[in-house]
């Protein structure tokens, strides 16, 4: 009888392998790791619905009761024109309010322009920003150099030849050549983690700056 029940024992656990545990181990992680970072955003939500609701108090508008997960992130609102999705993709930012940022602030954009993509690194600790924006006509380029004489540069995508990124370890470049001429923006020299962020706002430049000449034929 004991016999019986410990033979009945091993073939009803005969499928655990170690590979099997191994599975099951790496579920289980991977669950656990899920929560956490479900919880850390929810954190995060919390902390930029105070932010938001501080700004709409400001401004004479109701306060929101939850996180918006349409419509503007940083207003609230639906917006006018497309949403632009910023580099972490619950941010969401209206055409508005990418204009009410700096370096963005300082941009006066032609009547009839949609912002399509826009990109910069606001740090406290560096005393001069780059700007990157692109409309469905024209490409526009802060330089972070000379911050007080700095202005925004405009640059028809018709006039645009082509596009590159090029490395380098202290000044990463985006050069966009141009009928006559090349328009170069370099970022800063900065801590490795806020270098790593600037090479994937330049290289994200190129591709979307591609995709715009691609569709008007231009490369």
């Amino acid at each position: 009888m004991g016999a019986c029940g410990t033979k009945q024992t091993i073939d009803e656990n005969s499928d655990i392998t170690p590979a099997s545990r191994h599975r099951r181990s790496r579920k289980t992680m991977q669950f656990k790791l899920n929560r956490k970072s479900e919880n850390e955003l929810e954190t995060v939500k919390t902390i930029l619905l105070k932010e938001l609701n501080q700004r709409r108090t400001i401004e004479g508008r109701v306060p929101l009761a939850k996180f918006p997960e349409t419509g503007c992130t940083h207003c609230g609102e639906a917006g006018e024109g497309p949403l632009l999705e910023s580099a972490v993709i619950y941010l969401r930012t209206c055409q508005t309010c990418v204009l009410k940022r700096f370096p963005f602030q300082k941009l006066r954009l032609p009547a009839g322009e949609t912002i399509t993509w826009f990109r910069s690194d606001p740090t406290l600790h560096r005393s001069s920003e780059y700007g990157m924006l692109l409309t469905d006509q024209a490409f526009y380029l802060y330089s972070p150099f000379w911050l007080t004489f700095s202005k925004w540069r405009r640059i028809p995508l018709s006039e645009i030849q082509s596009v590159a990124f090029h490395d380098s370890r202290f000044f990463p470049t985006l050069r966009v050549h141009l009928n006559r001429g090349t328009a170069v923006l370099r970022t800063p020299l900065d801590y490795a983690d806020e270098m790593k962020f600037d090479r994937r706002n330049l290289i994200e430049a190129a591709e979307r700056l591609r995709e715009s000449l691609a569709k008007m034929g231009q490369e």
